[in-house]
């Protein structure tokens, strides 16, 4: 957690962020009552969990240390007022914070059907990948699942649900790099979709676009196990349950196994599977808002 007391808080607030960087920034200021007054500055797009711990209160009616946890979008603002025990003098604290780009806790849509990242009419076999496969071996993870698609060198990456872009590896509009590698996306839920081993410098969105399913986001890259494709995880954020190994963590990381729509049915992929991608006007159109006379009358 970061930790500072109001005078050093506020010479960080002085501090210019690095370009696309994503950060929360938590500071304090004596409000003209003399109340303490907790801001949150936010650099970044999507959803953001900040747990602020606050000890040693002084000039306060209340306990002396309290901990809120606070979600908010990236606009930020005031998170927390403490209100003096004698408005004659300023409540003065120290405190500390940690962040997540995230939803804690979110309770995710289980029944909502994705596309394959592939395109439609194209077929892929699907591999179950572990942890240290995806290079996740030492983080804080919770029922692992996370899924591998061979493609052609190249071949489009497709979004699989409607969300905001809030990651995407190596993105610097300043200098002309479009990133790639690994690209994030939160969605309306609160899960968000991890897409990696995309060809470098191939990504086609940014951070803070709105994608859809029929948005292709860059190109299949090299995968580890040999050949080109695209690996894709779906997960939430969920309140640390491991604290044994990780003492300090607000969140873990907590894997979902999404439905996907094939040719053959909707359902749970396998590993090894032999998959074909299909796409319906409801499913390319789902949760944008668009429908069509058809989808209104005969839901489809």
């Amino acid at each position: 957690m970061k930790k500072a007391t109001i005078a050093a808080a506020l010479m960080l607030a002085a501090l210019p962020l690095a370009a696309q960087q994503t950060g929360v920034r938590v500071t304090a200021r004596n409000a003209a009552d003399n109340s303490l007054a907790f801001d949150a500055a936010i650099t970044g797009y999507g959803t953001f969990t900040i747990r602020l711990a606050v000890a040693d209160i002084r000039n306060h009616a209340g306990d002396d240390a309290l901990t809120v946890t606070v979600t908010t979008g990236n606009e930020g603002g005031e998170i927390l007022l403490i209100a003096p025990q004698d408005a004659a003098r300023p409540v003065t604290a120290d405190f500390s914070w940690d962040w997540i780009n995230g939803t804690l806790d979110a309770t995710p849509d289980l029944g909502f059907i994705y596309r394959l990242p592939i395109a439609a009419g194209k077929s892929t076999t699907v591999r179950s990948l572990t942890p240290a496969e995806a290079g996740m071996m030492r983080d804080n993870i919770a029922d692992f699942r996370m899924w591998e698609f061979a493609m052609e060198r190249n071949e489009p990456v497709f979004a699989i649900r409607k969300g905001t872009v809030i990651h995407v590896e190596g993105y610097d509009a300043e200098n002309g790099q479009t990133g790639g590698g690994t690209i994030i996306v939160e969605h309306a839920d609160g899960t968000q979709a991890r897409y990696a081993s995309l060809r470098s410098g191939s990504a086609l969105v940014a951070p803070g676009d709105t994608i859809f399913p029929d948005t292709p986001i860059a190109l299949a890259g090299e995968l580890r196990s040999g050949g080109y494709g695209v690996q894709v995880g779906l997960y939430r954020y969920a309140s640390n349950r491991n604290t044994a190994l990780y003492p300090h963590m607000m969140a873990q990381t907590e894997f979902i196994n999404p439905l996907f729509m094939t040719a053959t049915g909707n359902g749970l992929l396998t590993d090894g599977q032999r998959a074909t991608a299909k796409t319906t006007k409801k499913l390319l159109d789902a949760e944008s808002g668009r429908t069509s006379f058809w989808e209104r009358v005969f839901g489809r």
